[in-house]
């Protein structure tokens, strides 16, 4: 995962612990209490699911480059190998040629 990933699943984890310390320590009564747990709940939660899309179509994207990337350097060790090999017989055929005439 890189840094950045990783700071906001820290940065997240860190709100959630943040969020429960706070209302823990509220003099609220246990329904109110409960009730603000629910909603801070929902907020994560859907914040988290945010997030994890974002994260998601990133990797996506880079995937695709790498795709691309991989396909590029692919054709360019073909080329290659053809244009060796066509020097190789090039230079093969070349002495066997001028030593017959």
């Amino acid at each position: 995962m890189s840094d950045r990933a990783l700071f906001v699943v820290g940065f997240v984890v860190g709100a959630l612990a943040g969020a429960v310390t706070a209302l823990m320590l509220t003099p609220y009564s246990g329904d109110e209490m409960r009730d603000q747990l629910k909603e801070k709940g929902i907020e994560l939660k859907s914040e988290a699911e945010r997030r994890a899309s974002d994260v998601k179509g990133q990797a996506e994207q880079l995937q695709e480059k790498g795709r691309i990337v991989l396909s590029d350097n692919v054709k360019k060790a073909q080329e290659a190998v053809q244009t060796a090999q066509v020097k190789l017989g090039k230079s093969e055929a070349g002495p066997a040629e001028t030593t017959t005439a």
